[in-house]
């Protein structure tokens, strides 16, 4: 038995005692430490013509193992622990690939198929697990997740050192590839957000920023035009509006998503020899940059952890987060206290 925040018919989050049962071969039990509440969550929560009854959200999550099925190997309790939330079919053409994101498993994968982190604890296939670090903490570990999104999105721009590139939305998403640009040494970054405390956070990166009432101005600033484009606010017209500031064979990087279509010229991106290309989730490669990145110290974890909440908080914070009246970035949930097993866990 244990405690979850659970989805009930009013379309709310109740904490509620939960029995989970024995891991399923192949699985593992995870006690959870902390959880990342998203843009994901609040699609699912909101979005259904009916609340998801009986639902556990949650798939940025980071813990300790406490259990693990006879059949798994290499998993042990104790082992600290973050989890890409990815059910690998192993069978259809992004499996099969290098480095693809297998969409069936993504759609399977915790918090969205399967029960997720807002909870005490989680079974996981066991193929889902990542070593944390020695020295990178339980906390930070939780923005694992989102971290990969931005490192696969970077990698989509095709960018390197000395490419000029503008970022649309310094939302979490936004704010991580911006972060992400500076561990892999590329800082002619140019950041578009209208609201000011989301930019004062981008600026503290080093990065440039404008409103976007002033994007062509800021933008001229780039020699030849930015390179690549990350569109990562989900606003309709940006696609445009990247289209219009790239320069020849620019990259435009669909990262934020649009429930409405966009319109793009699509003469002006013929003409100009332009790409458009989409950014989802994260292969097991991004997963491991993403790691390396948080282990090394190369990213801001403590400006973008807003809040450090228990599961008692998470329906407040979903919909603070939903209607834009809080000033959060990254909130956090932390359904138990990990402390006695992690001296290196920060609060």
């Amino acid at each position: 038995m244990g405690i979850a925040a659970v989805i009930v018919p009013e379309r709310a989050l109740e904490v509620t005692e939960v029995d989970w049962g024995p891991c399923a071969p192949g699985e593992v039990r995870i006690e959870v430490a902390y959880c990342g509440v998203c843009g994901s969550d609040l699609h699912l929560f909101f979005d259904p013509p009916d609340p998801l009854t009986g639902h556990v959200l949650g798939h940025e999550f980071s813990g300790i193992v406490s259990e693990a099925a006879a059949d798994v190997e290499g998993w042990n309790p104790g082992d600290r622990v973050v989890v890409r939330p990815i059910d690998d079919c192993g069978d259809c053409t992004a499996c099969r690939s290098e480095d693809g994101v297998c969409l069936t498993g993504l759609v399977r994968g915790p918090g969205l198929g399967r029960p997720g982190g807002l909870a005490e604890s989680v079974t996981v296939p066991a193929g889902m697990l990542h070593r944390i670090p020695e020295d990178l903490s339980l906390r930070d570990a939780a923005l694992t997740e989102p971290l990969a999104v931005a490192v696969r999105a970077v990698a989509q721009s095709e960018v390197v050192p000395g490419d000029g590139v503008v970022v649309f939305g310094a939302d979490p998403i936004g704010l991580l590839v911006v972060e992400v640009l500076r561990a892999r040494g590329i800082t002619d970054v140019l950041v578009i957000e209208p609201n000011d405390a989301r930019r004062a956070l981008a600026s503290g990166s080093g990065v440039r920023t404008a409103t976007p009432g002033r994007v062509r101005e800021e933008a001229a600033a780039f020699a030849n035009g930015p390179r690549a484009v990350l569109e990562c606010s989900g606003h309709p017209g940006c696609a445009q509006n990247a289209v219009d500031l790239l320069g020849y064979r620019g990259r435009l990087v669909i990262v934020g998503i649009s429930s409405v279509p966009s319109e793009v010229l699509l003469s002006q991106v013929s003409m100009f020899e332009m790409t458009i290309v989409g950014s989802t989730a994260y292969s097991e490669r991004d997963f491991d940059e993403a790691l390396g990145h948080l282990a090394a110290g190369r990213i801001r974890a403590d400006a973008l952890v807003t809040s450090v909440v228990g599961l008692d908080r998470v329906d407040a914070k979903l919909r603070e987060l939903s209607d834009g009246t809080g000033p959060d970035i990254k909130v956090l949930v932390q359904p138990t206290d990990p402390g006695s097993h992690d001296p290196r866990k920060s609060t």
